[in-house]
């Protein structure tokens, strides 16, 4: 899947051709256009299976979180050049005991003078070992009645001494990485948001990395695959099914990303856009699996049925449930936040 790859020229080509930040204000490095402009464009990277890793964390989830929530000296040291695709995030959520359950999360940060001495574990970082900047979640108040108040974001140079990066290989074909934290100090400047109120700015930052539009773009390109295959009147019926999901996740996309710029709540439009195509990436991978036989599973090879896209998404489908928040965690979210459940 595009998003599993990395690739750090590919990622500032795109800042060389103005593509990175079109609706971000100029000031920032920005086109100051519509929110929807990135959102069709970002399909688009999809559909032509771009290596999007860095993008994806760099400017559609962290970029757009820094814009909406740090400081005007941190957007103006941060921003510029993300949008010229010279600076690229990592992201430093997960640990080895706090996956879904990010409250819960060890990694400290003790506030001490004009820096913080940050000390944990990160664990499934993508992009880490490309990365210039790492944006961490971390707690600093452990004494807090609720642990989700004790929580700050911060952002860290990734060279900063104290840091150690290693390798994970995954099933889906690409790399991710665990982060050692060791007595990092961070100036205090580079607090995003308040300090103790970092539960907010996950939780936002959380909605923007849930509108995957470009997921949509890569299921796209592979239901044109498999328009020749599609022989039978039932194939042509469940292909067209899958169009119509397609599009359906399209849309919610679009709403999601529409209230995230307009500073509405979002969340639950955000897991509802990620849930939809989340399920429809395995289902069109199994369709695809059907139509072709067992040469939807050759990937590398030359004349591969579907240039191998559909072994790509096999691979890949598993992931594209968990990684952002567990489909059990979206339909709480949509439960809670879109439905007014108590439970």
């Amino acid at each position: 899947m595009p998003s599993d790859g990395d690739s750090r020229a590919g990622y500032a080509a795109m800042g060389y051709d103005g593509w990175i930040g079109l609706h971000w204000p100029e000031r920032f490095g920005g086109r100051g256009g519509h929110p929807l402009a990135t959102v069709a464009v970002e399909e688009r990277f999809g559909y032509h299976w771009l290596p999007l890793s860095g993008y994806l964390l760099s400017v559609k989830t962290i970029g757009n979180a820094l814009l909406r929530h740090a400081t005007e000296e941190l957007r103006e040291r941060l921003l510029p050049e993300i949008a010229a695709g010279e600076l690229l995030f990592c992201q430093g959520f997960s640990e080895p005991e706090a996956g879904s359950d990010l409250a819960a999360l060890r990694t400290t940060a003790a506030h001490d003078g004009d820096r913080f001495v940050v000390s944990g574990h990160k664990i499934w970082t993508s992009s880490a070992a490309i990365a210039d900047w790492i944006y961490l979640a971390v707690c600093t108040d452990p004494a807090a009645a609720r642990p989700h108040r004790g929580i700050s974001v911060l952002v860290a140079e990734m060279r900063s001494p104290g840091i150690e990066v290693r390798e994970i290989p995954t099933v889906g074909g690409g790399l991710l990485y665990e982060v050692f934290l060791t007595g990092v100090e961070v100036p205090a400047d580079q607090l995003v948001g308040e300090l103790h109120g970092g539960w907010r700015v996950l939780m936002s930052t959380l909605d923007h990395e849930r509108v995957t539009s470009e997921k949509v773009g890569v299921v796209l390109r592979v239901l044109d695959d498999l328009a020749e295959a599609a022989e039978s009147r039932m194939a042509r019926i469940e292909l067209r099914r899958l169009r119509g999901e397609a599009e359906a996740a399209r849309l919610l996309g679009r709403r999601a990303a529409t209230l995230l710029a307009a500073g509405r709540p979002a969340a639950a439009a955000a897991s509802m856009a990620k849930l939809s195509i989340a399920t429809l990436v395995g289902r069109t991978a199994e369709l695809g699996a059907r139509l072709i036989g067992p040469g939807a599973f050759v990937e590398r090879s030359d004349g591969a049925a579907a240039a191998g896209r559909v072994a790509a998404m096999t691979r890949a489908s598993a992931g594209s449930t968990v990684a952002g928040g567990a489909a059990e965690i979206q339909r709480r979210v949509i439960a809670r936040r879109g439905l007014g459940c108590a439970a």
